[in-house]
């Protein structure tokens, strides 16, 4: 069985998010035609049969570097019949792997670099000049809109790019809960980063006129609100009775940092209408305006605040509609399965390649 090593730059238990549920997933898939195993860094050292953390040496804004992790992928890792998935933005992996001489890279582009200016000013021209190398085989992007809309990908040849959007397992326990049951409440899941738009959330539990579920971490600040409940650590099957007993799920975020939003097709497996932003990323081909829910302008409350209005005054008849139609969509397009055929053929081609 061909090995399959992805590399990225935080996991679990140290950091969690879209990323490392897109990871995890892959991880975990039963079935699959390779060997896959996880590479990464935390805070200590951690290993188990499926993954080995490196303890970090020290980290540049949002690039963190572990000597220990390039010692063993130059000691350890066969560089001609091993097949890395890297998993980026992380710019001192990228140069790495090319200048140690690395064969069968395949690539998931998570994301622009978007925060970081400066360094993303001088690192560009060397980011666009690696994803044309040949050693990388291929490139992963999440959705067409993130590729088209990206001033790096644009440089890429089309040839190289494969659209491939995350995929994740049906619900481990389908909710039974009728859908006019539900409790008009606000799902919020995300944790307290810069780019989450967190100071919406706050304007709109300070109105207090919703009730709000909060599934995410660094944001006990809200538990002294009394119309919220706030969850952390809580376990998937947990996660999965709070989407589907919500009545909508909320995304705040305020920039293409947000590239796709995982937490947007768990709520849709569920059948959760969307209220999200349009910031030309993933997040607006997910939900599909007047169908899955509804999107508003980027960071302006007042807009939020009138879909979310419009989607608790919506009849039965039309919100069980958009219900389905989220359901809908995540069969169609967000099927775990789907995602891995997909993958596991980016994988056959980057060997015989």
């Amino acid at each position: 069985m061909k090995k399959v090593i992805h590399i990225y730059k935080t996991y679990k238990p140290f950091t969690h998010g879209g990323v490392e549920t897109y990871i995890d997933s892959i991880l975990n898939y039963q079935g699959s035609k390779f060997e896959h195993t996880l590479l990464s860094i935390g805070n200590i050292n951690h290993t188990n049969k499926k993954k080995k953390i490196f303890k970090t040496s020290f980290a540049i804004n949002s690039d963190v570097i572990s000597f220990q992790l390039f010692f063993y992928l130059y000691k350890n890792v066969d560089r001609k019949n091993v097949i890395l998935h890297l998993h980026t933005p992380w710019p001192s992996m990228e140069l790495f792997l090319n200048i140690v001489g690395f064969e069968n890279i395949v690539l998931t582009y998570h994301s622009d670099i978007v925060r970081q200016k400066l360094s993303n000013f001088f690192y560009k021209n060397i980011n666009i000049k690696l994803l044309k190398k040949n050693r990388i085989k291929k490139i992963i992007v999440t959705s067409n809109i993130y590729y088209k809309t990206s001033k790096i990908l644009m440089h890429v040849p089309r040839s190289k790019i494969k659209i491939i959007p995350i995929g994740i397992d049906d619900l481990s326990i389908p909710s039974k809960k009728p859908i006019s049951k539900k409790s008009k409440c606000i799902l919020f899941i995300g944790s307290n980063r810069s780019y989450k738009g967190i100071n919406l959330l706050e304007r709109l539990i300070k109105k207090g006129n919703f009730n709000i579920i909060i599934i995410g971490s660094n944001l006990k600040k809200f538990k002294k609100y009394k119309n919220v409940n706030v969850y952390e650590d809580i376990n998937d099957i947990d996660k999965e009775r709070l989407i589907s007993n919500a009545y909508l799920l909320l995304m705040t975020s305020i920039s293409r940092n947000e590239a796709f939003g995982v937490v947007l097709i768990e709520a849709l497996r569920s059948g959760l209408p969307l209220i999200s932003p349009n910031i030309k990323s993933g997040v607006s081909w997910i939900n599909q305006h007047n169908e899955t829910g509804y999107q508003y302008n980027t960071g302006k409350f007042d807009d939020m605040l009138d879909k979310i209005n419009k989607l608790m005054r919506i009849d039965k008849k039309n919100y069980d509609k958009m219900c389905k139609n989220a359901q809908t969509r995540y069969k169609k397009y967000f099927k775990l399965n789907t995602m891995m055929k997909k993958i596991e053929n980016v994988y056959s081609s980057a060997l015989n390649g």
